[in-house]
């Protein structure tokens, strides 16, 4: 999917269009990443939006991910859902 794609999408219609332009700089900076250094980009770019008073719901997330990885194979998808799964550990620990 490309970036510009994200403000068009019907499905992200009722997202904050604060939460769109941060999703929209996260996508395209993670294009350049490993996948070894996307899991901590992620953190990173998750807190910064946090100090920045911007979270994405639970449901947020679900849709994005989904969106993102329509076009994956399935083993992408499989990597990107325990990638989301290990972030999602590791916040709740900080917790």
């Amino acid at each position: 999917m490309k970036i510009e794609d994200l403000a068009t999408n019907p499905l992200l219609k009722d997202i904050n269009p604060q939460k769109l332009q941060i999703l929209g700089e996260v996508l395209s900076q993670a294009g350049n990443k490993s996948t070894n250094e996307l899991l901590p980009y992620f953190m990173a770019a998750s807190q910064k939006a946090s100090s920045m008073g911007v979270a994405f719901s639970n449901s947020e997330t679900d849709l994005i991910i989904d969106i993102l990885t329509q076009n994956m194979s399935d083993a992408e998808k499989a990597r990107v859902n325990s990638i989301r799964k290990l972030a999602m550990l590791v916040s709740n620990k900080k917790k």
